[in-house]
């Protein structure tokens, strides 16, 4: 056979070693990566080294007349950042979200549901026991309590659209769990708002399942008696509610926070008094760092520095809803879907409850409020979205 010869069956025909060549078992989880979301990515660490100034600055007066260090709540604050942001960028952007089965998910709810009963053993803080303290260390279970109902939700769920006779049993379960998290968070922690938020990212994810409307009008239906019952039960929540349209009438009262907080809004103007010039963080606004945060930013950075944090909130509620759009299954969708619920909700309700237009209730702005749990478990959930968004139908090419 000349050399043509031996090269036309060299290019035309695959070797004998290529033809028995076994081929090479697939692990099923594993997944070749693509580029990361720089834009979630960005937009994340923008926030949180905005949050990181604006709890310098809001908690900066309270800690010199206490005799601390002006910069003591944000170095703790940097360090739980640091921690969070090196566990969503190198490690959970990095694990495939498949691995999320139901056997881990059961084991992640069992824990949260421990945690979140434990806190009774616990001293309680402004009259709620919401904390696990260990040292000067403290865990907040109710942050991990939603993300541990958004996991559960999103692998009874993923399976709705091919089983569409089993969608009841799916739903029930979820509202049933969903209810259990809420039930524990608000009579046990005194929290209504959270257990409300969970609720409702778990409605959220129903019905973008699939499953008939007579199923989500129920549980709404089920859910609003069980947020009357409760705000019923203890008459300072309905107290709230009755004096948020009209705060003035109790300004030294129930009325105090929103009376101050819409004296901050309204004292910052355009452009604000400028960074640190806050007066009202001068013990008149309560929760200053924490859930009235956004009064602070708008006093010192005005309208503009107001409208500037709600955009990039927006950049971030929007890549996570691409992210649901363009993933490659229904798990990725319900789970991406669930987790920027959470972070839309809470900062809907957070920036409404400071303007006025709902009644005051605890909850904090997600990557700007000051809270080690808080930040830390909201940076492993944008980890979750990252991984996500690596295995999407646009990465993959499908």
């Amino acid at each position: 056979m000349n050399t043509a010869q031996q090269k036309i069956r060299t290019d035309g025909l695959p070797s004998r070693s290529k033809i028995n060549r076994k081929p090479r078992k697939r692990s099923r989880y594993k997944v070749k990566y693509k580029e990361v979301d720089f834009p979630l990515l960005a937009v994340t660490i923008a926030l949180v080294f905005f949050g990181l100034l604006m709890v310098f600055s809001a908690s900066s007066y309270e800690n010199v007349a206490k005799g601390f260090a002006s910069y003591k709540d944000v170095i703790r604050q940097g360090v739980f950042a640091l921690g969070g942001m090196f566990i969503m960028i190198f490690i959970i952007s990095n694990f495939n979200y498949h691995r999320y089965t139901m056997q881990f998910t059961k084991l992640i709810v069992f824990v949260v549901l421990i945690l979140n009963v434990a806190v009774i053993l616990f001293d309680p803080t402004k009259g709620a026991s919401r904390w696990i303290r260990m040292g000067p260390l403290s865990l907040q279970p109710s942050e991990l309590a939603k993300f541990a109902m958004v996991l559960y939700a999103a692998n009874v769920l993923k399976r709705v659209e091919i089983n569409k006779g089993k969608s009841w049993k799916s739903s029930r379960k979820v509202f049933l769990m969903a209810g259990l998290f809420a039930g524990i968070i608000i009579v046990l922690q005194s929290n209504l708002s959270i257990g409300a938020i969970l609720m409702m990212t778990s409605l959220i994810m129903i019905f973008l399942s699939g499953v008939p409307y007579i199923q989500i009008f129920t549980y709404i239906g089920v859910g609003v008696s069980m947020l009357v019952v409760a705000m019923i039960k203890e008459p300072y929540r309905m107290r709230r509610f009755l004096n948020f349209g009209d705060p003035f009438i109790d300004a030294q009262g129930d009325g105090h926070q929103l009376v101050q907080s819409l004296y901050a809004l309204t004292s910052g103007g355009i452009f604000g008094r400028g960074i640190g010039m806050s007066r009202l963080k001068a013990f008149w606004l309560p929760e200053a760092q924490n859930d009235f945060i956004f009064a602070v930013v708008v006093e010192e950075l005005g309208l503009i520095g107001g409208l500037f944090l709600i955009a990039m909130i927006m950049i971030l509620i929007f890549r996570g809803i691409r992210i649901a759009l363009t993933a490659e299954d229904n798990f990725g969708k319900l789970l991406a879907i669930g987790i920027t619920a959470i972070f839309a909700l809470q900062s809907l309700i957070n920036i409404a409850v400071v303007i006025g237009a709902f009644p005051v209730t605890g909850v904090t702005l997600p990557f700007i409020s000051a809270g080690g749990t808080s930040l830390v478990v909201n940076l492993a959930a944008v980890g979750i979205l990252l991984n996500i968004s690596r295995q999407s139908k646009k990465n993959t090419g499908s």
